[in-house]
């Protein structure tokens, strides 16, 4: 979890680490992270290394009165971190102005918003690095898909489509 404040109506134990997907709240008990908070106003940040077991990582969010799932496929080994961010009618500034609901996850080489110093002060997490550094005119190509589905049940699980790289 995030380490420090997120927002003002944090809800989560910050600096905790959990199993996914039960975390541990700031005031005792757990929430299910699995599904949005029905608090009136909250922020969150959580941090999750993903399966280095497989090749491919994934997200998946779903919404049942509409029979929609959508996700994103990605290589593990290009990005191993998933964070997962809230704005629940917390910030007042704008761009949220306190009506924002907003759920973000955001895949990539590093666990949390912060800057480059922290991320290469850190160094690691879990032995898995925070940042890459890649070379003066160096290049990196990496390739993620993006799943669309009808479904009645969340997916356990999204694949690659047939023909990705592999």
């Amino acid at each position: 979890m995030f380490e420090g404040a997120f927002g003002s109506a944090d809800y989560l134990q910050a600096g905790a680490a959990f199993e996914w997907p039960i975390a541990p709240r700031a005031n005792g008990g757990v929430a299910d992270l699995r599904v949005f908070t029905d608090a009136s106003s909250s922020s969150a940040y959580t941090a999750h290394l993903m399966d280095k077991q497989r090749r491919d990582a994934f997200f998946v969010a779903f919404k049942a009165d509409e029979r929609f799932a959508f996700g994103y496929v990605w290589a593990q080994a290009d990005f191993p971190w998933l964070g997962i961010w809230e704005e629940n009618r917390s910030r007042r500034q704008a761009p949220w102005s306190g009506r924002a609901l907003t759920r973000g996850m955001e895949f990539g080489v590093s666990p949390f918003p912060e800057t480059r110093r922290q991320m290469v002060d850190r160094n690691s997490l879990f032995n898995t690095p925070t940042y890459r550094w890649m070379p003066a005119k160096g290049r990196i190509t990496a390739e993620y898909w993006i799943i669309v589905r009808s479904t009645d049940t969340i997916p356990e699980s999204l694949e690659r489509p047939s023909g990705g790289a592999s």
